[in-house]
């Protein structure tokens, strides 16, 4: 119960609410739940109307944008901006200029990336004096210089351009722009500005005090030119006072008492964790006592007995040991005095997949941006960075194989020059290298090997294909594939280019797509389909979380202008187990380790565990790749470790060969006739026994080899083990 603690909100203990009569309840509910109103001047619910509801008759007259549906799911009570030219004008004479303490809390709902103006007052869209503003994304460079990676931030200046002490920012909003509802409020008192998002208070960056005049005798503007703000907004008050956190409370609890915090609909849990449930609510409006149920496999409601049923109990960890993958859960939460109050957590998952750590420290340097390749059945490990190795540029050209993801053979230094971040593609029969880095001075060459050893460059320029860095890539439906990326020393491209053979290229029309590149690998589905997950430039990072798909580079299709994971850059992705795979990366100033798949690129789910078995720490620009029925994860910024997730429900890719006393391999696998055998430490591979799924002997022999065929078209349909030795190491083999 200790580490549940930190969990509970409890503004008055069950010891003193027992002492006060009902009558009393009663009056402070009433007396306490109420949305402020004191100082309220503006307030606009954007019911399929601009008008003010505060009584102060402050309607909105010039406007442009339409009506949307709210965060509660209610057509026509939002308002939404193109980002183009759609805007408000708010006639709050309050506002124009602001001189004394004020509030303003909204919701909005974006997925961009740009810099967007909130809210202006000033005479002109670079006026420096007079002005108020308030940017979300802002590029402001005072601030950026210092922190490289913390590209843009919600920002707000006064009386200035924003550089100097007459500004205040706040941390990345990365995860306040990937097309969830986010209430935010911005509030000074006296001459302290303070922000807060989804009613918790935000640590400021720069100076935050200033007690003059705020903007001119002008409009206050929502969206206002140059960066017009693209999304929606719902639920819009101006008050000329500050709110207390109780206050603000209360508008963030508006019509819904109770939030879920934890978990989401997105989860899908590894077996065995045990996530927390956890919820927010509103100490005033909720009673002492309240039901806690759950629901399996969207099942009848059933109470959930080891709570204790009392209110300020909102939080503690669900064992999922007791269910099986597939699992469907879902909490509900109600007020037990009045039963419309309620609220449950949604839907969340057991999933199927499982992380198996396969080695902790591999025989190369730490490096990220490096290629990972199936390529005739094995793995292949390309170029990469790796500071402070082999100055000034700190690239490799190195090339490694491994038939285990554990034991690893240096195949040489490849004759190109050293790179990372280059398009690294198989077509099963040849392995190519195209383009690389700014640190290698954005190379536009394409070179071809077949066996991982002897390279032949095919073109040392490819012509008129501007030079590039990061760009995205694929091969698909028998061509290679480019497109995106960023022109060195300029900004994001859109093109697309596409070659036979790696020599000859044509470019196609540009892409609908905004310039971007930054997604580490290629991401193909078994139906031919090209998809683009995220991205954003090395210029500004500003990152996407848009979902993109393509089958022959010149159609493409927004599958989903906002998935529920953050933008993001120097991730990786892949096709594995019939799903898109989203992997780590740097989500805006973040760098984070979420996993996330998707069928569709629609409905995504979100790999979570507690069970501690998961790559530790964060990483970006890491390899990944598709090999042994498995998604192997490896490297990445200062690591060199080697992990894979597996679908737990197939016997396939469950065996770790770094648990092996003498580990081996079996390729092809499925087979219908013959299969190899290859022992990973250069040893014979011994006595080896083929069982059928009851566990009889059904094929056997003696192998002096390391690596050799056998025939095992006699066998029928079905699963097999085979161990070898007398340690009974094994792998599974399907047989079709």
């Amino acid at each position: 119960m200790e580490n549940i603690l930190c969990f509970k909100k409890i503004l008055i203990s069950n010891l003193m609410k027992r002492t006060f009569v009902l009558i009393s309840i009663i009056f402070s509910i009433s007396l306490h739940a109420q949305i402020p109103t004191d100082s309220l001047k503006a307030h606009y619910e954007f019911n399929n109307n601009l008008n003010d509801l505060s009584g102060n008759s402050n309607h909105i007259v010039s406007a442009s944008g339409s009506y949307s549906t709210d965060r509660f799911g209610q057509l026509g009570n939002a308002y939404s901006f193109n980002g183009v030219t759609d805007s408000l004008v708010i006639p709050v004479n309050e506002f124009g200029p602001t001189q004394n303490d004020f509030t303003i809390s909204f919701w909005y709902k974006t997925n961009s990336s740009d810099v967007m103006n909130l809210f202006s007052s000033k005479q002109f869209s670079n006026d420096t004096t007079s002005n108020f503003e308030i940017q979300l994304n802002s590029h402001n460079s005072f601030y950026l210089e210092f922190l490289k990676q913390s590209w843009y931030q919600t920002f707000v200046y006064w009386n200035g351009s924003g550089f100097g002490t007459n500004s205040v920012a706040e941390g990345g909003p990365g995860f306040f722009t990937k097309g969830d509802w986010c209430h935010f409020l911005l509030e000074r008192t006296g001459d302290t500005f303070a922000i807060y998002r989804n009613h918790v208070p935000y640590t400021l960056s720069l100076d935050n005090t200033f007690g003059g005049v705020l903007g001119d005798l002008t409009n206050f503007i929502f969206s206002a030119s140059p960066y017009r703000f693209k999304g929606s907004i719902d639920d819009l008050r101006l008050y000329n006072k500050a709110l207390s956190p109780t206050e603000i409370d209360l508008l963030w609890f508006e019509n819904n008492p109770i939030k879920f915090i934890s978990p989401k609909t997105t989860d899908a849990y590894v077996q065995n964790s045990n996530p927390l449930i956890y919820w927010e609510y509103n100490d005033f409006v909720l009673s002492d006592s309240i039901n806690v149920e759950m629901s399996i496999n969207n099942g009848s409601w059933q109470i959930y007995l080891p709570h204790s049923h009392m209110a300020y109990e909102n939080a503690f960890y669900f064992n999922l040991s007791a269910y099986p993958t597939g699992t469907l859960i879902e909490f509900k939460v109600t007020d037990v005095s009045d039963t419309n109050i309620v609220q449950t957590s949604g839907i969340f998952a057991i999933s199927p997949y499982n992380w198996v750590e396969v080695q902790n420290s591999l025989p190369f340097t730490s490096r990220d941006g490096s290629g990972l390749l199936n390529f005739q059945n094995k793995l292949w490990l390309l170029g990469g960075w790796d500071p402070p190795n082999n100055p000034p540029n700190n690239t490799q050209n190195e090339v490694w194989s491994s038939y285990d993801g554990a034991n690893w053979s240096f195949e040489g230094n490849a004759p190109w020059p050293a790179r990372h971040c280059s398009a690294w593609i198989t077509d099963s029969v040849n392995m190519y290298v195209i383009g690389g880095d700014p640190q290698s001075g954005c190379l536009t060459d394409v070179w071809k090997t077949a066996d991982g050893v002897t390279w032949n460059l095919l073109v040392d320029t490819i012509p008129a294909f501007a030079k590039r860095n990061n760009s995205n890539y694929a091969f698909a439906n028998d061509k290679l594939f480019m497109f995106g990326g960023e022109e060195c020393g300029g900004g994001g491209l859109n093109e697309v280019w596409e070659s036979p053979d790696g020599i000859s290229w044509t470019q196609l029309p540009d892409a609908p797509w905004s310039g971007r590149g930054m997604q580490i690998n290629s991401c193909v589905d078994d139906s031919g389909q090209i998809w683009m997950l995220g991205g954003s430039n090395e210029s500004d990072r500003r990152s996407f979380n848009e979902v993109w798909k393509t089958n022959d580079g010149i159609n493409w299709t927004l599958v989903n202008e906002a998935a529920p994971w953050a933008g993001r850059y120097w991730h990786t992705t892949a096709w594995f187990d019939n799903k898109l795979w989203v992997v780590a990366g740097m989500a805006t100033a973040n760098e984070v380790n979420d996993v996330w798949y998707s069928e569709d690129g629609i409905i995504w789910n979100e790999l979570k565990s507690t069970t501690g078995n998961w790559p530790a720490g964060t990483r970006h620009a890491q390899s990944t790749s598709v090999y042994n029925n498995a998604l192997w994860y490896m490297c990445g910024i200062s690591t060199n470790n080697s992990w894979k997730i597996i679908n737990t429900t197939s016997s396939i890719g469950i065996t770790s060969p770094s648990e092996n006393s003498n580990p081996f391999t079996i390729f092809p696998n499925p087979s219908n006739s013959i299969i190899n055998i290859v022992s990973q430490n250069q040893l014979p591979v011994g006595l080896y026994s083929i069982y059928n799924s009851i566990g009889s002997l059904v094929l056997q022999g003696n192998l002096l080899e390391n690596q050799k065929e056998i025939n095992v078209s006699s066998l029928p349909t079905g699963f097999y083990t085979i161990t070898i030795g007398n340690n009974n190491s094994s792998h599974k083999l399907i047989k079709y």
